[in-house]
Protein backbone atom coordinates (compact mmCIF):
# COMPACT_ATOMS: atom_id res chain seq x y z
CA UNK A 1 0.00 0.00 0.00
CA UNK A 2 1.26 3.46 -0.91
CA UNK A 3 1.30 6.67 0.94
CA UNK A 4 -0.87 8.58 -1.52
CA UNK A 5 0.92 10.47 -4.39
CA UNK A 6 3.68 12.22 -1.88
CA UNK A 7 5.59 8.69 -1.60
CA UNK A 8 4.16 6.07 -3.99
CA UNK A 9 6.96 3.62 -3.53
CA UNK A 10 6.54 3.66 0.71
CA UNK A 11 5.15 0.35 1.73
CA UNK A 12 3.59 -0.94 4.70
CA UNK A 13 2.69 -4.46 5.53
CA UNK A 14 0.66 -5.51 8.91
CA UNK A 15 0.17 -8.39 10.65
CA UNK A 16 -1.74 -9.33 14.05
CA UNK A 17 -1.15 -12.81 16.12
CA UNK A 18 -4.52 -13.30 18.31
CA UNK A 19 -4.12 -15.52 21.61
CA UNK A 20 -7.23 -16.91 20.15
CA UNK A 21 -7.28 -17.31 16.28
CA UNK A 22 -10.77 -17.22 13.90
CA UNK A 23 -12.23 -19.36 12.96
CA UNK A 24 -12.32 -21.98 14.85
CA UNK A 25 -11.31 -20.22 18.40
CA UNK A 26 -13.15 -17.23 20.16
CA UNK A 27 -12.70 -14.90 23.10
CA UNK A 28 -15.71 -15.11 25.74
CA UNK A 29 -16.97 -11.35 27.09
CA UNK A 30 -14.81 -10.12 30.24
CA UNK A 31 -11.43 -12.00 28.58
CA UNK A 32 -8.05 -10.35 27.58
CA UNK A 33 -7.45 -9.90 24.35
CA UNK A 34 -4.47 -10.13 23.54
CA UNK A 35 -1.93 -10.50 20.58
CA UNK A 36 1.46 -9.22 18.59
CA UNK A 37 1.44 -7.29 15.81
CA UNK A 38 4.25 -6.86 13.66
CA UNK A 39 4.82 -3.85 10.86
CA UNK A 40 6.86 -4.45 7.91
CA UNK A 41 8.34 -1.41 6.12
CA UNK A 42 10.28 -0.41 3.12
CA UNK A 43 10.84 3.43 4.86
CA UNK A 44 14.87 4.01 5.27
CA UNK A 45 13.99 5.72 8.84
CA UNK A 46 15.68 3.32 12.26
CA UNK A 47 12.60 4.55 14.17
CA UNK A 48 8.90 4.12 12.76
CA UNK A 49 7.39 5.06 15.51
CA UNK A 50 9.64 8.63 16.22
CA UNK A 51 8.55 9.38 12.72
CA UNK A 52 4.70 7.80 12.75
CA UNK A 53 3.47 6.82 16.10
CA UNK A 54 2.93 6.35 18.39
CA UNK A 55 1.01 2.99 17.65
CA UNK A 56 -2.54 2.32 18.94
CA UNK A 57 -4.73 -0.32 18.85
CA UNK A 58 -8.22 -0.39 20.02
CA UNK A 59 -10.77 -3.05 20.99
CA UNK A 60 -14.16 -2.22 18.94
CA UNK A 61 -17.77 -4.28 18.69
CA UNK A 62 -19.69 -3.06 15.94
CA UNK A 63 -23.58 -3.50 15.60
CA UNK A 64 -24.34 -2.80 11.52
CA UNK A 65 -27.30 -2.44 10.33
CA UNK A 66 -28.37 -1.01 7.21
CA UNK A 67 -32.18 -2.08 6.43
CA UNK A 68 -32.22 -2.01 3.23
CA UNK A 69 -29.58 0.77 1.49
CA UNK A 70 -26.51 -1.13 1.52
CA UNK A 71 -25.67 1.68 -0.27
CA UNK A 72 -25.12 4.24 2.13
CA UNK A 73 -23.01 5.95 3.68
CA UNK A 74 -20.89 3.42 5.97
CA UNK A 75 -21.48 5.16 9.37
CA UNK A 76 -25.05 6.08 9.25
CA UNK A 77 -25.46 2.42 9.21
CA UNK A 78 -23.30 1.56 12.30
CA UNK A 79 -23.49 1.77 15.78
CA UNK A 80 -19.65 1.34 18.04
CA UNK A 81 -21.60 0.14 21.29
CA UNK A 82 -17.85 -0.51 22.46
CA UNK A 83 -14.32 0.55 22.19
CA UNK A 84 -11.41 0.25 24.03
CA UNK A 85 -7.58 1.34 24.29
CA UNK A 86 -5.09 -1.39 24.50
CA UNK A 87 -1.95 -1.25 26.70
CA UNK A 88 1.15 -1.74 24.21
CA UNK A 89 4.59 -2.50 24.74
CA UNK A 90 7.06 -2.79 22.01
CA UNK A 91 9.07 -5.79 21.31
CA UNK A 92 12.74 -6.22 20.20
CA UNK A 93 12.98 -6.24 16.79
CA UNK A 94 15.88 -8.01 14.46
CA UNK A 95 16.59 -5.79 11.16
CA UNK A 96 20.35 -6.67 11.15
CA UNK A 97 19.43 -8.88 8.15
CA UNK A 98 17.14 -6.71 5.89
CA UNK A 99 17.49 -9.60 3.05
CA UNK A 100 16.85 -8.33 -0.38
CA UNK A 101 13.09 -6.44 -0.27
CA UNK A 102 15.32 -4.34 2.06
CA UNK A 103 12.14 -4.18 4.82
CA UNK A 104 12.18 -3.29 8.30
CA UNK A 105 10.38 -5.00 11.08
CA UNK A 106 8.60 -3.53 13.91
CA UNK A 107 7.09 -5.82 16.52
CA UNK A 108 4.72 -5.02 19.68
CA UNK A 109 2.50 -6.55 22.04
CA UNK A 110 -0.94 -5.52 23.19
CA UNK A 111 -3.21 -6.33 26.44
CA UNK A 112 -6.32 -5.53 26.10
CA UNK A 113 -9.81 -6.25 28.40
CA UNK A 114 -13.28 -7.01 27.22
CA UNK A 115 -16.27 -5.63 29.14
CA UNK A 116 -18.41 -8.52 30.93
CA UNK A 117 -21.48 -7.86 28.97
CA UNK A 118 -20.85 -7.86 25.65
CA UNK A 119 -23.06 -9.34 22.94
CA UNK A 120 -21.90 -12.55 20.97
CA UNK A 121 -20.77 -12.01 17.55
CA UNK A 122 -23.35 -12.62 15.06
CA UNK A 123 -22.47 -12.73 11.42
CA UNK A 124 -25.47 -11.78 8.56
CA UNK A 125 -27.57 -13.69 7.04
CA UNK A 126 -27.20 -11.33 3.78
CA UNK A 127 -25.81 -7.86 3.68
CA UNK A 128 -28.88 -6.29 4.23
CA UNK A 129 -28.99 -8.68 8.17
CA UNK A 130 -28.18 -6.62 11.37
CA UNK A 131 -24.57 -8.01 12.75
CA UNK A 132 -22.68 -7.94 15.23
CA UNK A 133 -18.81 -7.63 14.87
CA UNK A 134 -15.28 -7.56 16.71
CA UNK A 135 -12.15 -6.03 15.65
CA UNK A 136 -8.72 -4.47 16.64
CA UNK A 137 -8.44 -1.39 14.94
CA UNK A 138 -4.14 -0.75 14.79
CA UNK A 139 -2.63 2.90 13.52
CA UNK A 140 0.30 5.21 13.82
CA UNK A 141 -1.06 8.69 15.26
CA UNK A 142 1.13 10.91 12.93
CA UNK A 143 0.42 8.96 9.69
CA UNK A 144 -1.18 11.36 7.52
CA UNK A 145 -3.20 8.67 5.48
CA UNK A 146 -5.42 6.32 6.43
CA UNK A 147 -3.51 3.39 4.82
CA UNK A 148 -2.17 2.84 7.68
CA UNK A 149 -4.89 2.26 9.75
CA UNK A 150 -5.96 -1.77 9.65
CA UNK A 151 -9.13 -3.50 11.46
CA UNK A 152 -8.09 -7.40 12.20
CA UNK A 153 -11.64 -9.00 13.44
CA UNK A 154 -12.09 -11.59 16.00
CA UNK A 155 -14.84 -13.45 17.86
CA UNK A 156 -16.37 -12.94 21.19
CA UNK A 157 -19.50 -15.03 22.49
CA UNK A 158 -21.38 -13.93 25.66
CA UNK A 159 -20.03 -15.62 28.54
CA UNK A 160 -23.05 -18.08 29.08
CA UNK A 161 -24.57 -19.27 32.33
CA UNK A 162 -25.60 -23.20 33.08
CA UNK A 163 -28.84 -24.21 31.44
CA UNK A 164 -31.47 -24.92 34.06
CA UNK A 165 -32.82 -28.23 33.06
CA UNK A 166 -36.47 -29.87 35.05
CA UNK A 167 -35.94 -32.71 37.42
CA UNK A 168 -37.97 -34.58 34.45
CA UNK A 169 -35.53 -33.95 31.39
CA UNK A 170 -32.72 -34.43 34.48
CA UNK A 171 -33.86 -37.95 34.97
CA UNK A 172 -34.59 -38.55 31.35
CA UNK A 173 -31.23 -37.06 29.71
CA UNK A 174 -33.08 -35.90 26.72
CA UNK A 175 -35.46 -33.46 24.56
CA UNK A 176 -38.67 -34.63 23.13
CA UNK A 177 -41.54 -33.79 21.14
CA UNK A 178 -44.78 -34.79 19.24
CA UNK A 179 -46.29 -34.33 16.39
CA UNK A 180 -49.57 -35.96 14.23
CA UNK A 181 -50.41 -35.36 11.23
CA UNK A 182 -53.01 -37.69 8.81
CA UNK A 183 -53.15 -40.31 11.13
CA UNK A 184 -48.97 -40.40 10.61
CA UNK A 185 -47.47 -39.50 14.63
CA UNK A 186 -43.77 -38.43 14.60
CA UNK A 187 -42.35 -38.39 18.12
CA UNK A 188 -38.18 -37.13 17.73
CA UNK A 189 -35.86 -36.93 20.93
CA UNK A 190 -32.38 -35.57 21.56
CA UNK A 191 -29.58 -36.99 23.82
CA UNK A 192 -27.56 -34.75 26.32
CA UNK A 193 -30.83 -32.31 26.90
CA UNK A 194 -30.39 -30.77 23.52
CA UNK A 195 -27.40 -29.84 24.39
CA UNK A 196 -25.03 -28.83 21.26
CA UNK A 197 -21.26 -28.17 20.67
CA UNK A 198 -19.59 -27.69 17.51
CA UNK A 199 -17.04 -30.03 16.78
CA UNK A 200 -19.27 -32.96 18.47
CA UNK A 201 -22.57 -35.18 17.20
CA UNK A 202 -25.98 -34.43 18.66
CA UNK A 203 -27.78 -37.65 18.76
CA UNK A 204 -31.36 -37.50 16.94
CA UNK A 205 -34.09 -40.70 17.85
CA UNK A 206 -37.41 -40.66 15.13
CA UNK A 207 -39.81 -42.96 16.04
CA UNK A 208 -42.87 -43.33 13.52
CA UNK A 209 -45.99 -44.85 13.78
CA UNK A 210 -47.98 -45.01 10.85
CA UNK A 211 -50.78 -47.61 11.06
CA UNK A 212 -53.00 -45.88 7.89
CA UNK A 213 -49.44 -46.57 6.19
CA UNK A 214 -49.34 -43.25 4.51
CA UNK A 215 -46.53 -43.19 2.30
CA UNK A 216 -43.33 -40.88 3.86
CA UNK A 217 -40.67 -39.38 1.14
CA UNK A 218 -38.68 -38.03 3.16
CA UNK A 219 -37.78 -36.18 5.98
CA UNK A 220 -35.14 -33.70 6.31
CA UNK A 221 -33.31 -31.96 9.63
CA UNK A 222 -32.48 -28.43 9.73
CA UNK A 223 -31.22 -26.55 12.71
CA UNK A 224 -31.50 -23.13 12.48
CA UNK A 225 -30.23 -20.17 14.72
CA UNK A 226 -32.92 -17.42 15.33
CA UNK A 227 -31.72 -13.39 16.91
CA UNK A 228 -33.04 -10.51 17.35
CA UNK A 229 -30.87 -7.40 17.10
CA UNK A 230 -32.07 -3.88 17.56
CA UNK A 231 -35.55 -4.18 16.05
CA UNK A 232 -35.63 -6.70 14.15
CA UNK A 233 -36.22 -10.78 13.77
CA UNK A 234 -34.17 -12.59 11.70
CA UNK A 235 -32.91 -16.66 10.85
CA UNK A 236 -29.88 -18.06 9.92
CA UNK A 237 -29.57 -21.70 8.50
CA UNK A 238 -26.36 -23.89 10.23
CA UNK A 239 -27.39 -26.90 8.26
CA UNK A 240 -30.07 -28.51 6.52
CA UNK A 241 -29.96 -32.02 4.70
CA UNK A 242 -31.93 -35.10 3.97
CA UNK A 243 -31.63 -38.08 6.54
CA UNK A 244 -30.93 -41.11 5.11
CA UNK A 245 -32.74 -44.33 4.90
CA UNK A 246 -35.67 -43.69 2.97
CA UNK A 247 -36.17 -45.72 -0.63
CA UNK A 248 -37.09 -44.18 -3.71
CA UNK A 249 -40.83 -44.65 -3.38
CA UNK A 250 -40.49 -43.62 0.42
CA UNK A 251 -41.57 -45.74 3.84
CA UNK A 252 -45.07 -46.86 4.20
CA UNK A 253 -44.59 -49.59 6.81
CA UNK A 254 -47.17 -49.60 9.94
CA UNK A 255 -43.73 -48.37 12.35
CA UNK A 256 -39.98 -47.39 12.29
CA UNK A 257 -37.36 -46.19 14.83
CA UNK A 258 -34.10 -44.86 13.43
CA UNK A 259 -31.36 -43.42 15.46
CA UNK A 260 -29.23 -40.51 13.34
CA UNK A 261 -26.08 -38.81 14.10
CA UNK A 262 -26.05 -35.18 13.23
CA UNK A 263 -22.06 -34.06 13.20
CA UNK A 264 -21.51 -30.25 13.99
CA UNK A 265 -18.09 -29.38 12.03
CA UNK A 266 -15.87 -27.12 13.84
CA UNK A 267 -15.35 -24.69 11.09
CA UNK A 268 -19.43 -24.14 12.19
CA UNK A 269 -18.09 -22.08 15.50
CA UNK A 270 -18.23 -18.87 14.24
CA UNK A 271 -21.57 -19.20 13.26
CA UNK A 272 -22.57 -20.36 16.58
CA UNK A 273 -22.52 -18.51 19.58
CA UNK A 274 -23.96 -19.49 22.75
CA UNK A 275 -27.87 -19.57 23.68
CA UNK A 276 -28.24 -16.58 25.30
CA UNK A 277 -31.49 -14.18 26.21
CA UNK A 278 -29.24 -11.04 25.45
CA UNK A 279 -29.72 -10.11 21.85
CA UNK A 280 -31.86 -13.07 22.11
CA UNK A 281 -30.10 -15.58 20.53
CA UNK A 282 -31.77 -19.40 19.94
CA UNK A 283 -31.63 -22.70 18.51
CA UNK A 284 -34.72 -25.22 17.03
CA UNK A 285 -33.98 -28.03 15.46
CA UNK A 286 -36.54 -28.62 12.69
CA UNK A 287 -37.65 -32.35 11.50
CA UNK A 288 -39.80 -31.94 8.39
CA UNK A 289 -41.53 -34.71 6.69
CA UNK A 290 -43.13 -34.86 3.36
CA UNK A 291 -45.94 -37.17 2.84
CA UNK A 292 -46.68 -38.64 -0.84
CA UNK A 293 -50.23 -36.88 -0.89
CA UNK A 294 -51.85 -34.55 -3.64
CA UNK A 295 -52.26 -31.39 -0.53
CA UNK A 296 -51.09 -30.58 3.08
CA UNK A 297 -48.59 -32.95 2.62
CA UNK A 298 -45.80 -31.41 4.71
CA UNK A 299 -45.41 -31.16 9.07
CA UNK A 300 -42.77 -30.18 11.21
CA UNK A 301 -41.68 -31.37 14.59
CA UNK A 302 -39.09 -28.90 16.27
CA UNK A 303 -37.40 -29.54 19.11
CA UNK A 304 -35.49 -27.15 21.32
CA UNK A 305 -31.37 -26.89 21.16
CA UNK A 306 -29.23 -25.10 23.35
CA UNK A 307 -25.84 -23.92 22.24
CA UNK A 308 -22.45 -24.12 24.79
CA UNK A 309 -19.12 -22.70 24.84
CA UNK A 310 -17.92 -26.07 26.11
CA UNK A 311 -15.37 -25.65 23.03
CA UNK A 312 -13.14 -22.87 23.50
CA UNK A 313 -10.11 -24.43 22.95
CA UNK A 314 -6.98 -24.47 25.58
CA UNK A 315 -5.49 -20.85 26.12
CA UNK A 316 -2.19 -20.57 24.19
CA UNK A 317 -0.02 -17.88 25.38
CA UNK A 318 3.40 -17.03 23.17
CA UNK A 319 6.10 -17.06 24.35
CA UNK A 320 6.88 -13.23 24.47
CA UNK A 321 3.47 -12.39 25.81
CA UNK A 322 3.72 -14.73 28.75
CA UNK A 323 5.74 -11.41 30.68
CA UNK A 324 3.41 -8.87 29.43
CA UNK A 325 1.20 -8.93 32.79
CA UNK A 326 4.64 -8.26 34.90
CA UNK A 327 5.49 -5.47 32.85
CA UNK A 328 2.29 -3.81 32.77
CA UNK A 329 2.24 -4.19 36.80
CA UNK A 330 5.41 -2.48 36.50
CA UNK A 331 4.19 0.27 34.22
CA UNK A 332 1.49 0.59 36.31
CA UNK A 333 3.01 0.96 39.38
CA UNK A 334 5.97 3.22 38.19
CA UNK A 335 2.98 5.68 36.84
CA UNK A 336 1.08 5.88 40.05
CA UNK A 337 4.99 7.08 41.62
CA UNK A 338 4.76 9.94 39.16
CA UNK A 339 2.18 13.31 39.66
CA UNK A 340 -0.78 13.31 38.70
CA UNK A 341 -1.40 15.28 35.32
CA UNK A 342 -3.83 18.35 35.54
CA UNK A 343 -7.16 17.95 33.80
CA UNK A 344 -6.53 19.71 30.51
CA UNK A 345 -3.06 17.61 30.01
CA UNK A 346 -5.39 14.52 30.59
CA UNK A 347 -8.00 15.43 27.97
CA UNK A 348 -5.44 16.68 25.77
CA UNK A 349 -3.72 13.12 25.65
CA UNK A 350 -6.42 10.97 25.53
CA UNK A 351 -8.58 12.59 23.05
CA UNK A 352 -9.11 9.51 20.32
CA UNK A 353 -9.12 10.38 16.56
CA UNK A 354 -12.16 10.31 14.82
CA UNK A 355 -13.69 7.36 13.79
CA UNK A 356 -14.33 8.79 10.58
CA UNK A 357 -10.65 9.89 9.89
CA UNK A 358 -9.50 6.56 10.65
CA UNK A 359 -11.69 3.92 8.52
CA UNK A 360 -11.99 6.22 5.24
Amino acid sequence: MGLGNSAPSLLFSYKVNFTREIPNDFYLSGDRVQGIIQIATNDNENDLIQKYGPLYVELIGELHDFKTDTHQHYTKGVQIFFRTRTQIIQLPNDNQKLGTNHLRNYRWAFDGSLDSLLPSSLPPGDECDPCICYYALVYLRRADNNDFARKFPFLVFTRASNPIFTRQSLQNNIVDARVRHKGVTVYGTLSNNGLVVPGQTLILQIEIDNPMKVTMKLIRATLKQYRHITDQDTDFTVFSFILPGFKPKGFNSEYRQSTYELPIPMEKCRLMPPTSSYKSVRYELDIQCHLNCSFNNQFTLTLPIICTTDHQQPLKILDELKSVPEILRRLTIRKEKKQPPSYEDFMASEILPKYEDIIH
